[in-house]
This record gives structure tokens, sequence and C-alpha cells, in this order.
């Protein structure tokens, strides 16, 4: 049966867009614009692509990773010192509300210094969540007038899980205030659940307004023409297996 066409994820570069493929795998849709203008297309494996025209943004992200987790191990060091003899509760109250400061600080700061360095990084994250919504919704490539319509907000959008883990941290902080314990764990499984569904529904998207910028017409056809060359890949059947390939080509030639 064949898979439903549909965008399952999909990310933005510093000079375009790439959309991964569903049905082929490792393979994805990569739209890009020279600085002059240029728009140009290309399906091909993202890993070997990102490897060979990224190393600079991925060097930085890794050392910002590499930093940034060095900061919270020294930080949750010096806390376990510290609540190290007091009780439980008092010790979780203060492991979740610092994880939470922690992992938003850190989500600002990070947004902060990329949004000053790849300013059109954070257009083309827009473009890439509006040709998302705009495909689910018309089930085709939009038009550029079409586009315009839909937000550049999205619920898949790894912003979410940031926005949802912190607040879950924070609204179980609060539940450590419950006297009876197991009416605190069932609260904060209550907390859970209720976060997901404000995943889902959309209700956590307002962290997006960080990590997007309003696209100009440029960033939407750079997102328009990498979504027409994934949909037209898309539509083609899975390749065979080389081994395969080459046995159905043998036999076609010999028999």
């Amino acid at each position: 049966m064949r898979k439903k066409l549909e965008v399952k994820k999909a990310e933005a570069m510093k000079n375009g867009i790439v959309i991964y493929s569903n049905r082929h795998r490792g393979y994805g849709a990569i739209s890009t614009v020279d600085e002059f203008g240029s728009i140009k297309t290309k399906w091909t494996k993202v890993r070997r692509y990102k490897k060979e025209n990224n190393k600079s943004e991925i060097i930085y992200t890794l050392i910002s990773m590499i930093l940034i987790s060095i900061a919270a191990v020294i930080f949750f060091k010096v806390i376990d010192e510290w609540v190290r003899d007091v009780n439980y509760i008092l010790e979780m109250r203060v492991k979740l509300i610092s994880f939470a400061c922690i992992q938003l600080c850190t989500f600002m700061t990070y947004s902060y210094i990329l949004r000053k360095k790849y300013k059109n990084l954070f257009k083309f994250h827009a473009a890439e969540h509006m040709v998302s919504n705009a495909f689910i919704e018309l089930k085709r490539v939009p038009s550029i007038d079409e586009i315009r319509k839909y937000p550049r907000f999205c619920n898949d959008c790894g912003t979410n899980a940031t926005c949802g883990i912190s607040m879950c941290s924070i609204l179980m902080f609060f539940c450590t205030f419950i006297p009876n314990q197991m009416y605190m764990y069932i609260a904060m499984l209550f907390v859970g659940v209720i976060v997901f569904i404000l995943w889902q529904r959309g209700f956590l998207n307002f962290l997006q307004k960080y990590t997007t910028i309003p696209p100009t017409d440029e960033e939407l056809l750079v997102a328009i023409a990498g979504m027409e060359v994934w949909l037209e890949n898309e539509k083609k059947k899975k390749e065979k297996f080389k081994i395969l390939k080459f046995l159905h080509c043998f036999l076609q030639k010999f028999l």
C-alpha cells in the first residue's frame, strides 16, 4: 500500500530549505537561492549535501551545544551539593524549576545569537512552515498568492518540544506543593497529558515568534520550488535495491 503523501520532516537552512522524503530513505528536495537571486533545486542525499555545504553551521551548532551541556552539568552538580541533605520533595522542586529555567534561558540565548548571525535562516524557517501548512490543506503545491495566506507557525516544529518540556516542568513544580504524594503524582500525570494535548492543538506555538521571521517573496518562492521537486519525486515508485535492479537488467538482456 502506498504511503500517504505528506510532509513529515522539513528543515530550514541559511540559504534555503530541505524537505525530507518519506518514500526514498535518506533523500530530500533541497531548494536554495544564491546571492544573485537564482533559485536552484536538487533531489539528493540530504546528509551528504549538508556535510559538504553547511560545515561552518554544523561546527558552530556543535560547539554551542557542547558549551551549553557543560554549563548545565556544572549547574546541576552545584544544585546536587546544595540539596543533598534536604528532603526529597524540596530536591524535586529545585531540580524541576531549575531545569525549566535553564532550558528556556538556553533556548532564548541560542535563538538570539542565531537570529543575529543567520537572519535568513529564520525567514526560511517561516517559509518552510507556510509551504507545509499550505500543502496539508490544499493537497498540492501552492502558488505564491495562496501561500501568503497561511501562518508561519507549525504544530510539528521542534521549538514546541522546548516549550512543552519547560511548561511541563514548571507545572510539575507547582504539583509538588500538593500534600498527599499519591495526589501529587496523579496531578503530574494529568499535567503531562494536558501539555501533550496543548502541543498537538497548536497552543504552544507562541515560542515560534522568536524562531521565525515573516518571509519575503524570495523565501516563499524557494519553499514552493522545493515543494515541487519533493512532490514530483515522492510520486515516483521507491527505487529497487541495486542488486535486484542489476539482476532485473541482466535477465532482461540475456533471457
